[in-house]
Formats: C-alpha cells, structure tokens, sequence
C-alpha cells in the first residue's frame, strides 16, 4: 500500500544513505503504514525476541498479529538507526506507570520514543526528551457520550454539548488525541486523570498552535495537533517548550532496509 493523503504534507522517507540527526530540541515523526508484504512481514518478524514472538501468536484475528509485528519491528528498525544498533539487539522494559524504555545496553541512551496505533497507520515519535503521542482513525465510533463526559473537563463538556451533532466527533477527538498524547508523555495513559486536564480552553496558548501545560510538580509540558489528513486526528506532547517536530511518511518498505541506513 502506497497511501500518502494521511499526511499529504509529510515528506516521503528519505532515500538510503540519509543519517538522522536529532538536536537536543527536535522531535522526529514517522507515520508509517502496518500492512505490509508477506516478504517485509517474515523479515520483520525475524527482527523479534522470542516473547514478541510469542505476543503476536496469541493475536486471534491474523491482520492483528501482523501489525503488531510490523509495528514492532519498525520501531526496533527506527531505533536501531537512531542508536547505530542492530534492530534485534535491543531490548525493552516498562517504566514504573508502564511507558516503555529502552533497557540493557541501551538503557542510559539519550534517546525516549513513543508509539501510537489506530488500524493500519502507526505514529512513531523519537526525542531527546519525555515525549507521547496518540493517532485516531475517525472511523472509531464513540459509542456513548458518556465517554467522552468522563474524559473532558466540565468546561471541555459543557462546549462539546453545544455543537452541533456532525461536529461532534471530530471535535472530540481533537481533544482526545491532545489528552492521550500528554498522558503517554507523562507515562500514565488515561489512568491519570484525563478529566483535570484541560486542553480546549488553555490559559496558556502559544503562536504556533501548541497549548503549554504544567503538571503537578511544575514541569512545563506543550502538546499540538498534527496536520494530517481528512478521517485522522493525531497529536504531539513533549516536555518543555522549546522544541519542533518534523515528520516523515514511510509508506515504502519493499524489504527490511531501512529507508536510510546508519
């Protein structure tokens, strides 16, 4: 599959030969596409341990199991470029509220990643500082508006009430998106207490579009939607305030060669 309009201002991934470079501000974004060929899935795959392995066999619907393993191995893939590290040697723990890290070898690398999936589109954020984001396919149905009373503030509510009923969801997921994407950055997901976080109404909004926050110790976060396409809402949260993103598509992957090489 060769789709660009989810992001049809995102560049394509660079040619081999292109080495990343990530300063101490910059976040790199990488959208990629999880249905892939039966020869890129089993190369992938090969890129696994065992336990990932034995993870995607317990997916009961196969589309699910290869994305799982497509989505994981594209991200040993990135990070492997990242650190100039084979993708099968790195190794993955959980932080103390479940965000994953990188371990063994890599475990003091100045490097913090997050990932988010919806269908067969994944989001991939590599950064030099706490990061987190989140990707919703539009397709999702929001089966009760309960859920989304339970995750808004009553402001947030009270405004989403008042829109008309074909605004509603895309409105929602706006908001929704920003909430997951600084939740994963604080390493909590929607545990932890989405509905005190504002994010419709900031009293502090930046030029750019981004919303600053700060959490309960004081530490500054920002988060921003993302500019994809018409069916996707997407957002981008990270610590601090000084920092810019750029993105990439990576809708190409006829075999395991990464799309630049270290």
């Amino acid at each position: 599959m060769n789709d660009r309009t989810i992001a049809p201002t995102w560049p394509e991934a660079p040619a081999d030969g292109w080495k990343p470079v990530l300063s101490a501000d910059g976040i790199h974004l990488w959208l990629a596409d999880l249905d892939r060929s039966p020869g890129s899935l089993a190369q992938l795959a090969a890129t696994l341990t065992a336990d990932e392995r034995e993870r995607a066999a317990r997916f009961h619907f196969p589309a699910h199991r290869d994305r799982f393993i497509v989505g994981r191995g594209l991200l040993r893939a990135l990070l492997g470029v990242y650190l100039s590290r084979p993708a099968m040697a790195l190794r993955f723990a959980c932080g103390p509220r479940g965000k994953p890290l990188l371990a063994g070898e890599d475990a003091g690398a100045d490097l913090r990643f997050n990932l988010s999936h919806s269908g067969q589109r994944a989001l991939y954020a590599i950064a030099r500082r706490e990061v987190g984001v989140d990707l919703e396919c539009l397709n999702r149905v929001v089966r009760d508006a309960s859920v989304a009373e339970r995750v808004c503030t009553p402001r947030e509510w009270a405004a989403f009430q008042a829109l008309p009923a074909e605004r509603f969801r895309e409105a929602f997921f706006s908001c929704w998106t920003r909430k997951e994407a600084i939740a994963k950055a604080l390493g909590g997901g929607l545990a932890s207490g989405l509905r005190n976080l504002e994010v419709c109404f900031p009293d502090d909004q930046l030029p750019d579009g981004r919303v600053g926050l700060r959490d309960a110790s004081g530490r500054e976060w920002s988060v921003l939607n993302l500019p994809l396409d018409a069916g996707w809402r997407g957002a981008l949260a990270a610590e601090g305030q000084d920092w810019r993103w750029q993105g990439w598509c990576w809708t190409q992957f006829p075999s395991c060669s990464l799309p630049f090489s270290s």
